[in-house]
Parts: C-alpha cells; structure tokens; sequence
C-alpha cells in the first residue's frame, strides 16, 4: 500500500512423511506408524508502520485444516506410548503484535493471541474426541515488556526490562480431562541490563516467575494403572546475574 504498509494473502500446503513411533520402550504395543499428516493453511495479515515509524502493528489471521495430524498417545493404564492420527482437526485464530517507540528513554511491545482448536473426528483409547481442544492450545495469550532507559551516556546505558506474560486454561491430552487442565495463570519477570559506553563490558541482574507461581508444562494420566498423575512443574522463581565481555 505504501513504504511503510503491507497486507498480504497466502494460502499452502503442508506435508509430513508417515512417522514410526521413536517412542517405542517398554510394551510392543508401542511399535506404531501414524499416516502421513497434511495441512491446508490461509492466512491473511498486515504490516504497518505510522507516527514516523515510531509505532509498528502487525497483524495476521490465519485458518489450518488438518488430515491425520500425528500426536503420542499415552495409556493410562499401561503407560504405553503409541504415536496416533487424528484423522481430522481444524485451527483458526489472530494475533497481533505493537512496538511503540515513545521516546528514546522508552519503548513498550505487546502481544495478544486468539486461538480456536476443535476435533473434528477422532478416536483416542477408545474414546470419541471429536468437538475436544487439541493439546497446548490456549484460547487467549498475552506478552506485555517495556525497555525504560535510566541512563545512557559516557558512563555506558543502563536498561530496566519488566515482562508479564499470561495464557487462558490449556489441555495437555485431547480426551480433555477436566482434573487435568491447567488454568491460566500469569509469569512476571524482568532484567536491569548495564552495557559500558565503549560496548565491551555487559552486566545484566534478571528473574523469572517473581511472584513464584505453581504451574504445569505437561501432565499425563496414569491414574488407571499407577494411582496417580505424571506432571511436569514449570520453572519456580529464579534469578541470577550474568556478566559479559567482548574481545
């Protein structure tokens, strides 16, 4: 549209060999080969930059039409893993990034995610899935940082960088269990970077998960078989300090 606006349409195919399950461990059962998987993808979105390109927004929506997506599978009561087709799903959503560059003491970026996940046929364990949510598909996911200058001048450039990041409820499976969903749930970090006027020397004081926050990466159902369920922790509070050189 002009030198600093672009919207573009794409439409493709994707493609994904049949797989033999690498899985494979512990029951003969887990000697699997899932059909080859497929995607019809469209998308369509915009590049845009305004108030003297001070302000940048890119936008996309995009639509995924999935034939036998490949997925593992695990038993809950053998904790066999057997690699699976989903013989049809559909994926549609938007997202939208913003950089504003309100000075050159502070710039703010964003980011906002929606997402619509649904089976449209599919039997896993001998349990119809079709209408579910694919696995780690939260509906909404939000980034918010800031880089806020304090100081930049002989002495070197001295950063503050706070972070939050929040997603909505995600299924790790999807037979959609409800004791095994996460909630949503929100991370605050930051880091307070120093870089010496001449550029050699960095220092940089950084934490993750501030306010210490208890969530999953992954949880599995073993309930049937072993009495309880296998979960993955997120990373608890951390922090630390880095120091850098250059030669």
């Amino acid at each position: 549209m002009s030198d600093n606006n672009l919207i573009y349409v794409s439409a493709s195919k994707g493609y994904r060999a049949p797989s033999f399950n690498a899985q494979a461990f512990f029951d003969p059962s887990e000697l699997s080969v899932a059909k080859a998987e497929k995607i019809t993808a469209y998308e369509v979105g915009a590049k845009t930059q305004f108030a003297d390109r001070r302000v940048t927004l890119n936008m996309a929506a995009f639509y995924y039409d999935y034939r036998n997506q490949q997925f593992i599978n695990v038993d809950p009561t053998t904790a066999a893993q057997t690699l699976l087709n989903i013989p049809k799903s559909r994926i549609y959503g938007a997202e939208a990034e913003l950089t504003v560059k309100a000075n050159r003491f502070i710039t703010v970026r964003a980011g906002v995610g929606l997402l619509k996940t649904k089976i449209v046929r599919g039997t896993v364990s001998g349990t119809d899935v079709s209408g579910n949510r694919l696995s780690n598909a939260p509906a909404l996911t939000f980034n918010l940082s800031a880089e806020l200058t304090l100081m930049d001048n002989d002495s070197g450039r001295l950063t503050v960088n706070p972070d939050l990041a929040y997603q909505t409820n995600q299924y790790f499976e999807v037979i959609n269990i409800p004791r095994l969903r996460q909630s949503g749930y929100a991370l605050l970090g930051g880091h307070i970077d120093y870089e010496s006027a001449d550029g050699r020397w960095t220092a940089s004081v950084w934490g993750k998960n501030l306010t210490d926050k208890l969530y999953f990466t992954s949880r599995v159902d073993l309930l049937a078989g072993f009495g309880f369920d296998y979960n993955h922790i997120g990373a608890p509070r951390t922090y630390g300090i880095t120091l850098g050189a250059r030669f």
